[in-house]
C-alpha cells in the first residue's frame, strides 16, 4: 500500500538512510534533501504528501525553510518536525510557521511512521467539500482559500482551522474539535489554541473578511464582520482544561 511521497529533509546521513529505509518498508515513498536549499528545489519539481524536517541544517535552518513554504503556497505540504531541539519556545515557533507535529529525538521509528498517517488521513478526509461563509470559501481539494473572490494565503494551521469553522458556518466549533484537529497528539501550551485562533482572526480582519468570536461555553465560530466589535480574543476565551 503507498501512503504517499514523503521528503525527508535531515543532514545526518545515518539518520536519514534509518528513516528513508524503515518509512519504505512501511508503504511510503520516501525521498531526501540534506540542506533547505535542496529541499526547496525537491517541493518545486514534485508534489510531497509530507515532510520530515530537522531544524538544525547547514545553510538554510528548518525554521527559515519552514517560512519560505509559509510564503509560498506552491512549496507547502504538511510537516513533521523532528529535532534534537525540546525548548518549548522552539515548538510554538516551528507551529507558528507552519509545522503540523513536532517530535524530539531520540524517537521511535515506528512513532514517525504513526505520525505522518495522522498527517495524510487529516489531509486526505473523505468526502470533504467546499465550503463558504459570506466571501470567504475554502477548497479542500487545492488546500486554497479565497476572500472576495482573491487568494487569501494562510499558513497550515491556520487552513485546518478555517476548514473546521467554515464546516459550522456560523454555528460554534467546540475548542475540544479544534484542538484535537491542530494537534492529534496534544498542542504543546494551554494557550496555543488561544494564539492559533488570535493569527487567524487577525489574518480575516486585515483582509476585510468576517471575525472569528467566543461563543462562551462552546468555542468559536464565524461571524460577519460588520456585526463585532475589535476587542482581542482574552484569557476568559481560553480552552477550558
Amino acid at each position: 500500500m503507498d501512503n504517499g511521497r514523503i521528503l525527508i529533509v535531515e543532514d545526518e546521513p545515518t539518520i536519514a538512510a534509518n528513516l528513508y529505509e524503515f518509512l519504505e518498508r512501511q508503504g511510503f515513498a520516501p525521498d531526501a534533501a540534506y540542506d533547505g536549499q535542496g529541499a526547496i528545489a525537491m517541493l518545486r519539481t514534485a508534489d510531497f504528501a509530507a515532510m520530515v524536517l530537522d531544524l538544525g541544517l547547514p545553510g538554510m535552518g528548518g525554521m527559515e525553510l519552514l517560512r519560505v513554504m509559509q510564503r509560498d503556497e506552491r512549496l507547502r505540504c504538511p510537516v513533521l518536525v523532528l529535532t534534537a531541539r525540546d525548548r518549548m519556545e522552539d515548538k510554538l515557533l516551528a507551529f507558528e510557521y507552519g509545522a503540523e507535529d513536532y517530535l524530539v529525538k531520540p524517537f521511535a521509528l515506528a512513532e514517525v511512521a504513526a505520525r505522518l498517517r495522522v498527517l495524510l488521513r487529516r489531509g486526505r478526509g473523505p468526502g470533504r467539500q467546499a465550503a463558504a461563509f459570506e466571501d470567504l470559501a475554502y477548497d479542500p481539494d487545492t488546500h486554497t482559500a479565497t476572500l472576495h473572490g482573491k487568494p487569501l494565503p494562510l499558513p497550515r494551521k491556520s487552513v485546518l482551522l478555517l476548514e473546521l469553522l467554515l464546516g459550522c458556518a456560523g454555528r460554534p466549533v467546540s475548542h475540544a474539535r479544534l484542538r484535537d484537529a491542530l494537534w492529534p497528539h496534544g498542542p504543546p501550551s494551554g494557550r496555543a489554541l488561544n494564539d492559533q485562533v488570535h493569527l487567524l482572526r487577525r489574518r480575516l480582519r486585515e483582509a476585510g473578511g468576517p471575525d472569528i468570536v467566543p461563543s462562551p461555553g462552546q468555542g468559536w465560530k464565524l461571524a460577519p464582520a460588520a456585526g463585532v466589535g475589535r476587542e482581542a480574543i482574552s484569557e476568559a476565551d481560553a480552552p477550558r482544561r
